[in-house]
């Protein structure tokens, strides 16, 4: 209702009268919705509001679903199976039956009286078995490498269906169609997956079934040595061996010739391969033939071979006669592999080196190596107690065929392992302990003083460097006004604007002698490259790598190389006016290699170093800088166990150690700052070190080093030197070395 006052005041202006009208609206009288859904199912027919009855199907796995209600009046109230409901909002839950199951939404208008009634018929679906074919169980095996395909079908309930793996997982490269069930893809490895597949129909109605399926390896393929092709060559009348191996497949197998034939007189074994000898005389030619072998599994393979026989003549073959230590070779049968016999004459030839020992031909005695035992021409040699190493001893033989090629019988006189440890210890750690004193002179990063002079762009003494045909002129001027203002521009206090980020590289090449090298120079070169960060005028800190690559020559013909690497922080700090302290931790490794006359092998190291120095540097006068230092280098390598062969297959395992050295040195650097012509700042410069290298260094030790730092004064710089570094027990190293770096 809505009420109406209405005042009437008389003309008195004291005297009212009130009237009142009261005025009743009615109510809205629109029941309908304007939408209706289910949370299962789909309504049939589509909604429409001027339709009330409407029916749905669900699967049986469907227990209950909710309805969603709305008005088309805002002001009308709804309510489901006559529980009230929110428009536009879910029912709660409605449990179904088996069956039909009628739902009853009743809208009530605005006015009360007015009300619309929808109903939905739902239909759960009875209960379905969903089997699928083949039932659960093992599947077809399948085989690695090769395509497969099993399909998977499902009935008993509502097509279409869809598939899924829904525990455990198929074989490596097989994958499975969710719409047809079919298996299918080339498995990659061999082995049992256990699976479920479960097939839901349209009714979400669902149904599993446990599968196991065998991927079998594929069957290894046989292979050939050699693959194919030409053979050794043979002689005609001469005894003749070689051997046809074969792998892959399962053994035993079986050889056979499948075409051609082979020269008359040689037999293959069926068993093993070996193709064998004598031949028949007078069987000089080209022969081709194909050799078949199967496996236990009956799989087989073939290749084919071509073998040339050469007509009969003379020839020797060489020989191998390793000698313990202390040891006397045994007699040789020279006629051993020998073809054209039998023999009339032997000859040595030659003996080297000829010191090693003494050489002879002796008969009618057994061999004590090689030669079965028969009677014949032996040599006999007697080697030199003091030589250990190889020894080559050339022959021939004379038969009624003629004189044979030059062979040789090749001594290896036994070795002592003691000793041979012992000299290959010794190599390598004087190799390390080298190398430690050179990476200590190598290693260089900028620092402050580096930085500051980049920074210089102006100098009390302006140099003029003019070159001509005939030389180079030399001249310089100042005044006290460029006095000022150089003084300017190298006091460190001066607050001009300075690239705070550095990027520099550079490298030295050294050369080095020891007593180890007998007398020969090696090698040493290292490559620096890094990158720092000015924090403030008065602090530095950057990162750095150092490569380096060492060769050593060391006596009878050895050499021990190395690949190395360094890397980590550095730091430089103004900790004083003019007083700085520079500091370095690097950590590293290297791969190196030892190659002498008889032994070869390689060792691993890593390695780790701190580095710290305090310097200063004072002006003598505005040009020229005196630079203190003091400077501790602690270093220490680890080499890991390592082992060297020789060339008869002997192993000599090493034990790995600890190389250290601590070097503590002072020096002295005396450098003068040039102007060029051009603008471009040149430094000069000689330093003197000297110091003393503990643990594993040689005592004292002394360096002399010049260098040049050419710079535009802001933004590049390269520099390059020559260094002397004296060890104490007499290494002496000659390093050039050469740098860039440029800031942003």
């Amino acid at each position: 209702s809505n009420i109406i006052t209405v005042v009437v005041t008389a003309e008195d202006g004291t005297t009212t009268e009130t009237y009142t009208v009261t005025v009743t609206r009615a109510g809205a009288t629109d029941a309908s919705l304007s939408d209706l859904v289910l949370s299962e199912g789909t309504l049939w027919p589509a909604f429409a509001s001027d339709t009330p009855s409407y029916t749905a199907s669900v699967g049986n796995a469907v227990t209950s679903l909710t309805v969603t209600p709305t008005v088309a009046d805002a002001n009308a109230t709804v309510t489901v199976n006559g529980t009230s409901v929110t428009s536009g909002n879910a029912s709660g839950a409605i449990n179904l039956n088996v069956g039909s199951n009628i739902i009853t939404v009743v809208v009530t208008a605005q006015d009360g009286t007015t009300t619309i009634t929808y109903s939905v018929t739902v239909n759960r679906a009875a209960p379905v078995t969903i089997t699928l074919s083949p039932a659960a169980g093992s599947l077809t095996a399948g085989q690695a490498g090769t395509a497969y395909s099993q399909s998977v079908s499902a009935s008993g309930g509502t097509g279409p269906y869809t598939y899924a793996v829904t525990s455990g997982a198929l074989p490596a490269g097989l994958t499975l169609n969710t719409n047809t069930g079919d298996i299918s893809g080339t498995p990659t490895a061999a082995g049992t997956a256990n699976f479920t597949i479960t097939a839901t129909d349209a009714n979400t109605d669902t149904g599993s079934a446990a599968y196991s399926l065998q991927i079998n390896a594929a069957p290894a393929s046989i292979n050939f040595s050699p693959a194919g092709g030409a053979l050794p060559e043979a002689m005609a009348g001469e005894d003749y061996t070689t051997t046809i191996t074969v792998s892959g497949g399962t053994s035993p197998y079986l050889f056979s010739v499948s075409a051609g034939a082979l020269p008359p007189g040689m037999v293959l074994n069926v068993s093993t391969g070996v193709l064998s000898g004598p031949l028949d005389p007078d069987t000089e030619g080209s022969y081709s033939f194909t050799i078949q072998v199967s496996d236990a599994n009956n799989a087989t393979a073939s290749a084919a071979y071509t073998l040339e026989v050469q007509t009969r003549a003379v020839t020797v073959t060489d020989k191998v006669v390793t000698v313990p230590a202390g040891e006397t070779p045994g007699n040789v049968n020279l006629a051993a592999g020998a073809t054209g016999g039998p023999f009339i004459e032997a000859n040595i030839v030659s003996v080297e080196p000829s010191n090693a020992g003494t050489a002879r031909i002796v008969n009618s005695q057994f061999a004590q190596a090689g030669g079965g035992g028969s009677a014949g021409f032996y040599l006999k040699f007697t080697p030199d107690p003091a030589y250990s190493g190889q020894v080559i001893v050339r022959f021939s033989l004379t038969s009624s065929l003629g004189i044979s090629n030059t062979g040789s019988v090749i001594y290896n006189l036994g070795y002592n392992p003691q000793k041979v440890a012992a000299e290959i210890d010794s190599l390598v750690r004087g190799f390390v302990r080298t190398r430690q004193g050179l990476i200590a002179n190598a290693v260089k990063v900028p620092d402050l003083r580096d930085r500051r002079r980049m920074q210089t762009a102006n100098e009390i003494v302006s140099m003029r460097f003019t070159p001509s045909e005939r030389g180079m002129s030399l001249g310089f001027a100042t005044s006290l006004e460029q006095m000022n203002a150089a003084s300017n521009a190298l006091t460190p206090d001066l607050k001009a604007e300075a690239m705070a980020f550095n990027v520099w590289i550079q490298g030295s090449a050294t050369a080095h002698t020891r007593k180890q090298n007998d007398g020969r120079w090696g090698s040493f070169a290292m490559l620096s490259a890094g990158a720092d960060y000015l924090l403030a005028d008065w602090a530095l800190v950057g990162v750095s790598f150092h490569y380096d690559h060492m060769s050593d020559p060391t006596p009878g013909g050895a050499r021990l190389s190395g690949n190395g690497w360094l890397a980590g922080p550095y730091a430089s700090i103004e900790v004083y006016r003019n007083v700085f302290w520079d500091t370095r931790l690097f950590l590293g490794g290297s791969t190196n290699g030892i190659d002498t006359q008889f032994w070869d092998g390689g060792f691993d190291t890593t390695r780790w170093m701190a580095d710290t120095a305090l310097s200063g540097e004072w002006q003598l006068d505005s040009a020229t800088t005196l630079s203190p230092t003091l400077r501790a280098v602690y270093l220490s390598e680890k080499i890991k166990d390592y082992g060297v062969r020789n060339g008869a297959g002997d192993e000599i395992l090493m034990d790995g150690f600890i190389e250290e050295q601590f070097r503590v040195s002072g020096a002295l650097e005396l450098a003068r700052l040039f102007i060029l012509d051009n603008g471009m700042l040149l430094t000069p410069a000689l330093e003197l070190t000297g110091g003393y290298a503990g643990l594993g260094g040689r005592g004292a030790f002394g360096a002399a080093e010049g260098s040049l730092t050419l710079t535009d004064g802001s933004r590049w710089r390269l520099n390059a030197g020559v260094k002397v570094n004296v060890e104490g027990d007499g290494s002496t190293s000659l390093t050039a070395k050469a740098g860039a770096g440029i800031r942003f």
